[in-house]
């Protein structure tokens, strides 16, 4: 029997939407790098740069012609990253003219950029979507009354709509967190190795550096550039974005434990389809199969929270963490979501 080297992405493959694992594939990254430095050499042009028309051209025919084990085998020899993505472009190109008066963090710190924002925006699609069936829910069983717990004890009379509601309502606040973070979400800009934008003006004169980052921020659909950054932009703002993440999960984490807690009294199941089995040896059983995977998805998120919690303030390391989305994305949409489908919703709930 042969084993294949590589190792699959097993939360991605599970838990993520087609459309976030588009965001953070390797391949739709490095067409993002190759797009940015076009970007940045039509920018240059305009700054001055003597570059033909032709040699750019050159360039945009092999966007889309992405060899991930050429790459990594230039990477192997090379020792650097970007430096291997850098030479690839520029093989298949037969140029070598990219990345001129740059630094790699100048394209990795933008794109990454573009991969939180279009992450946060599509977690705000399926959040909001979310909500809307989490409203009809609670209408539906606005009258249906349950007993109440306190501590987990019998206290008095409610109604399983109310319950819907209360979650809503932590739901629609860590939302609009998540609205207002998407509107001032930053670009670092390209700055350098120090931030000091040195090798662009070097190359092209005092403040051209302005002028390409106010083109290539325009192009990407960034209003904000930070004014005073480093080789990296602060950390501090990664911790933002996932505790804004955290927060957001939240809610669906807390229902699913009531879901969870429901269900083993009895109460409700997230339903049963034709043909699922819920145990090995039990066939029969119905499990919070969902609810328990937003619980345990929810803790490996906030995990991530705890690790960007050391880097922030802590400015000379560097961390990916590219699976928080996939988390967020997973305890909004499947949390209280509809089984096997791509489609935001609350599961078929069964009442005894």
């Amino acid at each position: 029997m042969s084993v294949s080297e590589s190792m699959s992405d097993v939360l991605a493959e599970r838990y993520a939407s087609r459309a976030m694992r588009e965001i953070w594939a390797p391949e739709a990254k490095v067409i993002r790098e190759r797009e940015l430095w076009i970007m940045v050499l039509r920018a240059q042009v305009s700054a001055g740069l003597k570059i033909s028309s032709d040699e750019i051209t050159r360039y945009e025919k092999v966007v889309d012609k992405v060899d991930l084990r050429s790459i990594e085998d230039r990477e192997r020899r090379l020792r650097h990253d970007v430096k291997a993505r850098i030479e690839e472009f520029n093989e298949l190109a037969k140029s070598q003219s990219i990345h001129l008066g740059m630094t790699s963090r100048d394209v990795t710190e933008t794109i990454e950029a573009t991969q939180i924002r279009d992450s946060l925006f599509l977690t705000y699609q399926r959040a909001t979507a979310l909500i809307q069936q989490l409203a009809i829910r609670a209408e539906e069983f606005k009258d249906l009354v349950i007993v109440g717990r306190s501590h987990n004890v019998p206290a008095q009379l409610t109604t399983l709509g109310k319950r819907f509601a209360t979650v809503i309502e932590e739901f629609l606040f860590a939302l609009e967190r998540l609205e207002n973070l998407i509107d001032r979400y930053p670009l670092r800009g390209i700055r350098g190795p120090v931030g000091s934008a040195q090798d662009m003006t070097d190359l092209l004169g005092a403040d051209s550096h302005l002028q390409i980052e106010k083109l290539v921020a325009k192009e990407l659909g960034f209003e904000r550039i930070l004014d005073s950054t480093a080789q990296i932009y602060p950390r501090s703002i990664d911790f933002e974005v996932l505790s804004t993440l955290v927060q957001l999960a939240a809610g669906p984490s807390s229902f699913a434990t009531t879901l969870r807690l429901m269900a083993g009294l009895g109460h409700i199941s997230e339903g049963f389809k034709e043909g699922q089995v819920g145990s090995s040896a039990m066939p029969h059983k119905v499990n919070a199969r969902s609810s328990e995977r937003i619980n345990g998805l929810s803790v490996v998120l906030k995990g991530h929270l705890s690790m960007i919690s050391e880097i922030s303030g802590d400015q000379w390391n560097r961390i990916h963490c590219q699976h928080q989305w996939l988390y967020s994305e997973y305890c909004s949409k499947h949390g209280v979501g509809r089984q096997g489908t791509d489609q935001p919703g609350v599961p078929y709930l069964q009442f005894y």
